[in-house]
């Protein structure tokens, strides 16, 4: 038999466990646009440009960015054809595509909306990510840990992000999908706590790796602390294969039986 169902489950649940590098992205895009002033390249500032920039005074303040809108912040880049900033409510909005990158991460919405009094970051319409986990010095860790995982690009999309990006508290609705390489996995909701390092999958869970096995379960939840790694599932179902192949000691074709020892 191969390795036990529980961790051909966890490989299942794969990409799942990747969220924490797309709640990262999503927190960009509202800091980014949190500091719209400056264009000097230092470590802790943010350079914007575009085609068109505009400020209107008065009862409803407003900045207005237009045309090839590129943030960039340290090795982050954030691009749309408009924002806009109200400065009265503190809210950035891109009414059109937004797109942010980074080394571990690509990530595109239709639309984007930043409330810094909320400390809340929006992308919404077809959402899709892309994680790119980088190498690290530590030691390569278990090929069947959760962790390892997450050594592959995985692909993420669903309709619609939200960061909370003070309690570091991401959540995925509206049918959130996961692909890594042959593996894949799906569920309604995906709710990642950062601070934590959980992860919590409702609605439908449903996975499949490279070898077709399957897993399902109302609910998932997934700890990625070092050192507490562990995978709770709630009525869950699994398949699993096993190797039936024996030798075949039979002769071949033509052959006469091998003689016994005596």
């Amino acid at each position: 038999m191969r390795s036990s169902w529980t961790r051909k489950a966890i490989g299942v649940i794969l990409g799942t466990i990747v969220l924490a590098g797309a709640s990262t992205c999503v927190a960009i895009f509202a800091q980014d646009q949190a500091k719209p002033a400056g264009t000097t390249a230092k470590k802790d500032e943010v350079g914007y440009s575009s085609k068109v920039w505009r400020s209107t005074l008065g009862d409803k303040p407003l900045v207005l960015l237009k045309g090839d809108v590129t943030f960039t912040h340290g090795d982050t880049t954030l691009k749309s054809d408009q924002i806009t900033y109200d400065k009265k409510a503190d809210v950035a909005t891109s009414p059109g595509k937004v797109s942010i990158s980074d080394p571990e991460c690509d990530i595109s919405g239709d639309k984007g909306t930043a409330s810094f009094k909320k400390k809340l970051g929006v992308l919404e319409g077809s959402v899709t990510m892309l994680l790119k986990p980088q190498p690290t010095a530590d030691a390569p860790p278990d090929k069947d840990s959760m962790r390892a995982k997450i050594t592959k690009p995985t692909t993420i999309t669903c309709p619609k992000v939200e960061y909370l990006y003070k309690t570091k508290i991401a959540t995925l609705t509206g049918g959130v999908n996961f692909k890594q390489e042959k593996r894949s996995a799906s569920a309604n909701k995906a709710v990642y706590d950062g601070k934590n390092e959980l992860l919590t999958l409702t609605g439908n869970v449903k996975g499949i790796d490279e070898d077709g096995q399957t897993f399902s379960a109302p609910t998932v939840r997934i700890s990625l602390k070092k050192g507490d790694e562990w995978m709770e599932a709630e009525n869950a179902n699994a398949s699993f294969k096993i190797d039936l192949s024996e030798e075949n000691n039979s002769p071949a074709e033509g052959q006469a039986p091998k003689a016994k020892n005596q």
